[in-house]
C-alpha cells in the first residue's frame, strides 16, 4: 500500500471519485529526522495503514498543504494526538476549528523538517493557498492541486471529465485551479521560486508520479501562468 519514491520519501495512493470520475488521491510521507514522519495531505488511515506507517517511523507532523485537502485531517489528529498540526491558510475555516497545537504554514520550513524539505506558498491563489514542497535528498517536488498528471490520459467518463478540466494526457494546471489564480505577478513569482529548486521527480496528489524529467514538464505546464 505504501510506495517508496526514494530514501525517506513514500506515497500512499487510494481511489477517489469526483463527479463520477476516477480521480484518485495521494498522501505523501516524509521521514524527518531519524525516526519521525510527516504526513502531507493525510488520507483516511485505518489500522492496517497505521501499522505500515509505524514500521517507517513515528508520526510527528500532520500537514494540510492547501485548503482543499482537509477531509481526514482531524481523524488523523485523533489517531496521532502527539503530532503537531500544520495548516495552509483557509484550512482552519474548512475544519470548523483550530487544533490547539496548530501552526500556520508559511514559506519558511518548520524546524521539524528544515533539514529535509524546502517550501513555497503559492501566493496570489486564495482559492487553495497551496504550499509546495521540495524534498532535497530525492530531488522531488511535492504538489497538491497546482498540477495534475493524468498521462497517459484515461478513457471513458474519467477521460471526458479531465478534458473538460483541461488536464487530460499531460501535466496540467486544471481550469478550476486557473480560475483561482487572482494575482498573476504573485503566482509567477511563486512558480519561479519553485523552478529555482533542483528537482527531477514530481509527486502530485491526483494522477501519476513522475520519475525523471519533471522540471521540464512542470515548467511547460505553468509557463503561461
Amino acid at each position: 500500500m505504501i510506495g517508496e519514491m526514494g530514501p525517506g520519501l513514500w506515497t500512499v495512493s487510494v481511489p477517489l471519485k469526483l463527479a463520477g470520475a476516477q480521480f484518485g488521491t495521494r498522501m505523501t510521507v516524509v521521514r524527518i529526522g531519524e525516526d519521525r514522519l510527516a504526513l502531507l495531505a493525510p488520507i483516511e488511515i485505518d489500522d492496517a495503514l497505521a501499522t505500515d506507517l509505524a514500521e517507517l517511523g513515528n508520526v510527528r507532523a500532520l500537514i494540510a498543504p492547501n485548503a482543499f485537502h482537509h477531509f481526514y485531517f482531524l481523524a488523523a489528529k485523533d489517531r496521532y494526538p502527539e503530532a503537531t498540526c500544520f495548516l495552509a491558510e483557509g484550512v482552519e475555516k474548512k475544519l470548523g476549528q483550530r487544533p490547539s497545537d496548530a501552526v500556520d504554514l508559511t514559506s519558511v520550513p518548520d524546524a521539524l523538517w528544515e533539514n529535509e524539505l524546502e517550501q513555497v506558498v503559492l501566493e496570489g491563489a486564495p482559492l487553495t493557498n497551496e504550499v509546495m514542497f521540495f524534498h532535497r535528498a530525492t530531488r522531488t517536488l511535492i504538489l497538491t492541486d497546482l498540477c495534475f498528471n493524468f498521462d497517459p490520459g484515461p478513457s471513458g467518463w474519467t477521460g471526458i471529465f479531465l478534458r473538460l478540466a483541461g488536464a487530460h494526457g499531460r501535466v496540467a494546471v486544471s481550469r478550476l485551479m486557473r480560475s483561482g489564480l487572482k494575482d498573476k505577478a504573485l503566482v509567477r513569482a511563486s512558480i519561479d521560486r519553485v523552478l529555482a529548486w533542483d528537482f527531477d521527480n514530481l509527486i502530485v496528489t491526483h494522477g501519476n508520479l513522475i520519475r525523471g524529467g519533471a522540471k521540464e514538464r512542470f515548467a511547460a505546464a505553468t509557463g503561461d501562468l
